[in-house]
């Protein structure tokens, strides 16, 4: 195989707790992570040499993309010319550069097979700690920093994501996090999706980051109270934002918000994969 293109799918936090600042800088947290049908494209190519392009955004010389092509030469010698249609909105909260990189590693695995899975998971941890999560999909509970995962019954779940324009820098809501926060009911919500009952699942949703996201940027909140006026059972900051989702109980019923949502710099209707 000299070629083969791979789904980089986003995700959303249904849950997100933090519990404390490790020795390393990292906070540990405890999340239930839901892969979403919205998806960048990355396109790997067998070459000598790595060259990294992008359509539907930029991306920095400095991406997760090139990283995990460095990562999978160093370890092999193997190079590769990869391009990346983006259409996962930046500094969202969405995972869209660690799905890039997820994608970028299993692509090269799926054209060259030189690295084991143990090690090809430890180069994506490596990478950012969302890029093991972004490479196994589905629900998952991520603990740790994001990388110690248990897979979880799911349910299919539809929503309206909204992003407004400023994003979030992590490294500057983590700086800024005082601890303690309230933490989510996490096992109440596994049992809620195993049982697929979304009236159960919809009070549950919670992150312990959209308080001081807002106190950032204020137009998240906006979004929030816009999603709940269009008839969100429930609506919740995904990751570090500032994308928020609100959960609706059929797909139908999103397709009726969503243009409620379109003031906004970003808003889609996705639903649950995996």
């Amino acid at each position: 195989m000299d070629r083969t293109t791979e789904r980089a799918y986003a995700k959303l936090n249904l849950t997100l707790g933090v519990l404390y600042k490790r020795s390393d800088g990292y906070h540990a947290l405890d999340s239930i992570m839901q892969s979403i049908d919205l998806c960048d494209t990355v396109s790997v190519e067998r070459a000598s040499d790595i060259v990294v392009t992008s359509t539907g955004m930029q991306l920095p010389y400095d991406n997760t993309v090139r990283r995990a092509a460095e990562q999978y030469r160093a370890l092999t010698g193997r190079g590769a010319h990869i391009r990346v249609t983006k259409r996962i909105p930046a500094e969202a909260g969405m995972g869209g550069g660690s799905a890039d990189a997820a994608a970028t590693l299993l692509g090269l695995q799926k054209i060259y097979g030189e690295a084991d899975e143990k090690t090809l998971f430890e180069l994506g941890a490596s990478i950012g700690a969302d890029v093991p999560f972004c490479m196994r999909g589905g629900v998952q509970r991520a603990e740790g920093i994001g990388e110690v995962l248990t897979p979880l019954r799911g349910m299919k779940l539809y929503f309206v994501v909204a992003k407004p324009k400023e994003g979030v820098s992590t490294k500057k809501l983590f700086s800024l996090l005082k601890l303690p926060r309230t933490m989510p009911d996490t096992t109440a919500c596994i049992k809620a999706l195993a049982a697929g009952d979304l009236h159960a699942l919809a009070p549950l949703l919670f992150n312990a980051l959209e308080e001081p996201a807002i106190e950032l940027v204020p137009e998240i909140g906006a979004v929030k109270a816009a999603l709940l006026e269009a008839g969100a059972l429930a609506a919740c900051m995904t990751g570090s934002g500032s994308a928020v989702f609100g959960l609706f109980e059929t797909r139908e019923l999103a397709e009726t918000a969503l243009p409620k949502l379109e003031k906004f710099a970003f808003s889609r209707v996705c639903e649950s994969i995996g």
